[in-house]
Order: C-alpha cells, then sequence, then structure tokens
C-alpha cells in the first residue's frame, strides 16, 4: 500500500464517517479494489478512524472543555461512558463476524440496504426533545447500543445512531452532536483493541505501514471535519434522509457485482 492510496482511503473514510453512507462499507469495497491490499486485522482501518476521532475532537473542543469545568459536564461524560460499555456489549462479540464480512461485497451491499432503510425513516422522526440538558442516561445507553450493532461493514455508524437518538427523542441538533462524540471513545477502544490483539504483525510491519497509516488518518481527518458541518446542517434542516437514496441504489449494485464475481 502506497502513501497516496493510503491518503485516498483517508480522504473515503473521512468523507463517509460521519455522512450516513458506512466508512466502513466504502473502505472495504475500496481496498477490494486494490490490488494485493493487506493490513493486519484491521489496523490500517483502525488508524483512520482515529483521523475522524481526531476531527470530533476538534470540533467540539470548546463543548468539551466546558463540560470538563462543569457539574452538569461531568454528567455527560458519565453518559458518554455508558454509551461506550452499551457498545461494546453488542460490538465486541460481533467483532471478528463483522471482520469476516470485509471480503465480501454481497454482505456490504445488504448493509447499505439497511443503512438506507434506517435513513429513510429519519423523515418520518420529529426530532422535538431532550438536549443536552435534559437527557436521560436511558437514552445514551439506547444510542450506545445502536453504535454498537454499526461494526458490520454497510452499516452507517452515524446513521444508526443518528435515527436511534431522534427515535427515542432527541433534539435533531443534539442527537447528531452527541452521536459524533459517543464514536471518539469507541473508536479509541476499538484501536487499542486491534493493535493489542495484531502486536507481532504490527512488530514486523514495517516503518512504510506506519507512514500510510499516518497519511491515511490526516487526511481522514481534514475530510471528515468538512463532512461534521454538512451532517449536521443536513440533520437540523430535515434533509438527513435523503442520503439513501444513495445508499440503496448502491447497495443493490453492490450485491449484483458481488454476484457476478466483478467484486
Amino acid at each position: 500500500m502506497s502513501v497516496w492510496q493510503a491518503m485516498i482511503l483517508g480522504l473515503i473514510q473521512g468523507l463517509t464517517e460521519f455522512l450516513p453512507v458506512s466508512s466502513s462499507g466504502h473502505l472495504a469495497l475500496a481496498q477490494m479494489l486494490i490490488p494485493g491490499f493487506h493490513q493486519p486485522g484491521v489496523v490500517f482501518d483502525a488508524m483512520l478512524h482515529v483521523g475522524t476521532a481526531a476531527a470530533v475532537v476538534w470540533a467540539e473542543r470548546r463543548l468539551i472543555l466546558r463540560w470538563l469545568t462543569t457539574a452538569s459536564g461531568w454528567r455527560l461524560i458519565w453518559f458518554l461512558a455508558l454509551g461506550t460499555v452499551a457498545t461494546g456489549v453488542f460490538g465486541l462479540p460481533l467483532r471478528h463476524v463483522a471482520e469476516a464480512g470485509f471480503g465480501h461485497a454481497e454482505e456490504v451491499g445488504i448493509f447499505l440496504l439497511i443503512t438506507g432503510a434506517i435513513v429513510l425513516s429519519t423523515r418520518f422522526l420529529t426530532g422535538r426533545g431532550s438536549t443536552e440538558t435534559n437527557m436521560t442516561w436511558k437514552q445514551a445507553a439506547g444510542i450506545g447500543l445502536a453504535q454498537g450493532l454499526a461494526v458490520f461493514p454497510g452499516l452507517s455508524r452515524s446513521g444508526t445512531t443518528i435515527a436511534a437518538g431522534l427515535g427515542i427523542g432527541l433534539d435533531r441538533s443534539w442527537a447528531a452532536r452527541f452521536s459524533f462524540l459517543l464514536s471518539v471513545p469507541a473508536i479509541a477502544g476499538a484501536t487499542l483493541v486491534e493493535v493489542v490483539g495484531n502486536r507481532g504483525q504490527l512488530a514486523a510491519s514495517g516503518h512504510a505501514f506506519w507512514i500510510a497509516c499516518f497519511a491515511g488518518a490526516v487526511t481522514a481527518g481534514i475530510s471528515g471535519y468538512v463532512a461534521l458541518g454538512l451532517v449536521i446542517r443536513t440533520v437540523t434542516s430535515r434533509s438527513f434522509h435523503r442520503f439513501a437514496w444513495y445508499c440503496l441504489p448502491v447497495g443493490l449494485l453492490v450485491i449484483v457485482l458481488g454476484l457476478g464475481g466483478l467484486l
């Protein structure tokens, strides 16, 4: 994998992590098209996610600093911790099953169709509800469980968690922002699991692999920062559901190409 290939994959990751079109699905498809692509486990993918997590931290840095200095803010930090635990309850047992799907285009296509249906459902959700001031622990746990299900390539994490947030009564803007913030500890945990689980292969991977990881992560962070603002605008303007009209035909196309042996 060259640095340029890593940067292209980083661009794909950054743009699709927050847009409800599944970054994992798009990464899996892009990697199928790169001759001889290989990574220890999904370590490279995890590093790209670190880049998008950094974009969230930078975009929400004022909010995070305010939380760290107020009692009400620490309450929400505990909610993020609770949501992360809920994610782990679902996500960790499914991790190895989900990783196997990265090599099967048909599975990616099926989950893209599911993503499309989930995103389309947001058209019918009012999003007139709880904000950061009156959110409950049950809502935080519910969104965490939804995030845990999004380990499968093709099933959008942002689409799933934002739809879950709207469905359990969060305000539209807050549903999007809490979804993004909840991704940060989940990404940190998943990255740690991948690095520890593949430490032997990583030790033998050489400097070229880590340079590619760095280039991809930086590209993912920059493009992800741009995508963040776009998603918040579409959620608050009630046009978020329109991303379904991308996921549904692409999902069908991927299934057809996969069954035809072209992916």
